[in-house]
């Protein structure tokens, strides 16, 4: 069924229509429920029900049968129920800025979208992966866009090249956004033709003509190295390495210093080529971020040392909350045998471990000293035994013979875990340990995996246990970053259960 066309029966005083601009057709005179409604906030709802304002929860539907089907939007769904909510839904531009564009989207329901949007800010998405694209086409659509670039609120590309055939992020170069707040350039490749033309040598390279209000940038792929834009008011700054071509220190210190009021910083794959670079040795805390709150690191490969390079390079005395996914054992030695490693983040407070864990109790002890003022820790594991750190939790000795065994963080309050309904019995030693030794932890949560299955009658007993001595909640997914964000469908590399 096609994105603007809708089929809908008319029993018990429903409608009928079968395209996006037709006037419905109604059986029933009885339409006083329906219109009781203020327009406010029947608006309002109708923006709730769109996939991009859905709640954390979005990945579980507790009412399939409420949501419309797939290809059907809700502004769509919502514009042919009554002739009440038609004028509602026609007459709230924000309910058609969400304007998503593929290969088989028309130039008619393009200009049918920018037209019911009227003033309201645009969020872009363009698909250029699924295909083909006629170049006409791509023109054509390109051109109709770029009309209306004083009022793009978001933009993301998705391409696996840039061609000089069909030259889209290059457009971009020397023109002005004033209104664009969240900018997404996800860039597998550019043609050998296009390399000649693309700035190498400039550190601004797109949207050079102004882009002040933009604060939310992701690059991936090539995009970090050819399709730049100002970074000065950037506050939440993605960099996806990709492809084989690396940054290198310098360009990762300017563009992290570039950025002043950089909050959150998410880092995923490698940022040196080890071949021809190395990372300085006197790098200590020699990348000034004041302004960070929120750092992500995943660095999956051979190169992982260098999880211990970023962390020992940045200052970052704001610094609240780390993630760290995939790293080896001995990769972040460096960093816990720095001197004074116990105040390089002074104001970390939420530590998250993605699969992995350390095996070794000493590396723990180190670890627990690097980090000593840790109130939440979430530790996501895919191994078939516990996280060893919770062994430490529950009083179990792991540390080498004859060393004194460690109890992690006095100032933990909250543990989120994905460990198995096996496990319970280890979460209730951890919460017995903790109450007894003055450190109580209050919340615990669980991965709402562990009740798909029939507990036994022990598992049963121990988290009735569990909620009875303290707050436990269940989560689906490990939340948005940074927290309190939109949802965003390109915010893949770390959130994966």
């Amino acid at each position: 069924m096609a994105a603007d066309s809708v089929l809908r029966s008319s029993n018990s005083g429903r409608l009928s229509f079968t395209h996006a601009d037709s006037e419905p057709v109604f059986t029933s005179p009885d339409e006083n429920y329906i219109s009781a409604i203020p327009p406010e906030l029947l608006g309002r709802i109708f923006q709730l029900a769109q996939p991009t304002a859905r709640p954390e929860s979005e990945d579980k539907c507790e009412e399939p049968d409420r949501i419309p089907p797939p290809g059907i939007p809700v502004e769509v769904v919502a514009s042919h129920v009554s002739g009440y909510w038609r004028k509602v839904a026609l007459g709230m531009g924000p309910l058609w800025r969400e304007i998503n564009i593929r290969h088989d989207v028309t130039m008619e329901k393009l200009r049918t979208y920018l037209a019911r949007s009227g003033n309201a800010l645009l969020h872009i998405r363009l698909d250029l992966i699924q295909g083909p694209w006629d170049i006409a086409v791509l023109t054509e659509t390109v051109d109709l866009l770029f009309s209306h670039i004083l009022r793009w609120g978001r933009l993301t590309i998705h391409s696996t090249i840039e061609t000089s055939d069909m030259p889209v992020v290059s457009r971009l170069y020397d023109v002005s956004a004033p209104q664009l707040e969240h900018l997404g350039l996800c860039i597998d490749d550019v043609d050998a033709k296009n390399l000649k033309s693309v700035r190498r040598a400039d550190f601004e390279q797109i949207l050079t003509k102004g882009c002040p209000r933009l604060s939310v940038l992701r690059l991936r792929g090539l995009s970090m190295h050819f399709f730049r834009p100002p970074l000065t008011n950037i506050t939440t700054l993605h960099l996806e390495q990709t492809r084989g071509l690396f940054m290198g220190y310098t360009r990762f210190k300017h563009m992290l210093t570039a950025s002043p009021a950089l909050a959150h910083l998410s880092i995923h794959d490698t940022i040196i080529d080890e071949w021809e670079e190395e990372w300085p040795v006197d790098s200590v805390s020699c990348i000034s971020v004041p302004s960070l709150i929120s750092l992500r690191i995943s660095i999956p490969g051979t190169l992982q040392h260098i999880f211990s390079d970023v962390l020992i390079s940045i200052s970052a005395p704001r610094l609240e909350s780390l993630v760290l996914k995939q790293v080896a054992e001995v990769h972040l030695d460096r960093f816990f045998h720095l001197p004074g490693v116990s105040v390089k983040f002074p104001s970390l407070r939420s530590l998250t471990f993605y699969d992995f864990d350390y095996r070794s109790g000493e590396r723990l002890a180190k670890m627990c000293t690097a980090f000593p003022s840790i109130t939440e820790f979430t530790c996501i594991h895919t191994p078939a035994y516990p996280p060893r750190i919770l062994e430490m939790m529950a009083g179990r000795s792991i540390a080498p013979l004859g060393a004194p065994t460690v109890d992690p963080w006095p100032t933990l309050r909250t543990l989120t875990t994905n460990i198995d309904a096996d496990d319970l019995e280890l979460l209730r030693l951890v919460v017995e340990r903790r109450r007894d030794i003055g450190h109580p932890l209050r919340f615990l949560r669980v991965h709402e995996g562990m009740f798909e299955y029939t507990m036994d009658e022990e598992d049963e007993e121990t988290l009735a246990w569990l909620e009875d001595n303290m707050t436990v909640e269940r989560f689906l997914n490990v939340g948005r970053w940074p927290p309190g964000s939109d949802y965003d469908p390109d915010d893949t590399f770390f959130l994966e259960l």
